[in-house]
């Protein structure tokens, strides 16, 4: 009789059915390939003339236009020209107003001095979308890019000295 009462037993733990290894296997893999991809497009990035880099930077951003939005893409132009303008003239411009900027290039003496109008007109026309959020139409925000892009063509030929 007393074969048939048993005690009663703790509860009986099981293994869980899910692995978690292949998800960890898995997610530094895409981080080791998200690394080799960045270093690739740095590499490739560095090997280009700040004029190209510049360009290239500009292409880019006329997928900003398609978005409609008139503030990202005047930045993001702004910040590719003030950046080529202090690479390529030694100029320092990205931390500057537009209007610190243009009275600093008043000085005959700067080699960005023949492209100051461009440069002016086009910095103005950013600072509307991004200080004023003036709303822009595609095809002022087209306009933005394509001054951009003939200030960094004009400004790479050599120039003639008067």
């Amino acid at each position: 009789m007393n074969e048939d009462i048993r005690d009663i037993h703790g509860p009986i733990v099981q293994a869980a059915s899910t692995s978690w290894w292949p998800f960890i296997l898995g997610g530094l893999l895409l981080v080791a390939l998200g690394y080799v991809t960045w270093r690739l497009v740095r590499r490739r990035m560095r090997n280009l003339s700040p004029q190209e880099r510049a360009l290239r930077e500009l292409t880019d951003a006329r997928t900003l236009i398609e978005s409609e939005n008139p503030h990202a893409l005047s930045l993001r132009v702004s910040e590719t020209v003030r950046g080529y303008v202090e690479q390529v003239f030694d100029v320092h411009a990205p931390r500057r107003t537009t209007q610190e900027l243009l009275d600093d290039l008043m000085r005959a003496s700067s080699p960005v001095a023949p492209f100051r109008g461009q440069l002016g007109a086009f910095l103005e026309l950013c600072d509307l979308a991004k200080y004023a959020r003036w709303s822009l139409s595609r095809s002022q925000m087209t306009e933005i890019v394509d001054r951009a892009e003939q200030f960094v063509r004009a400004s790479s030929e050599p120039q003639e000295v008067s």
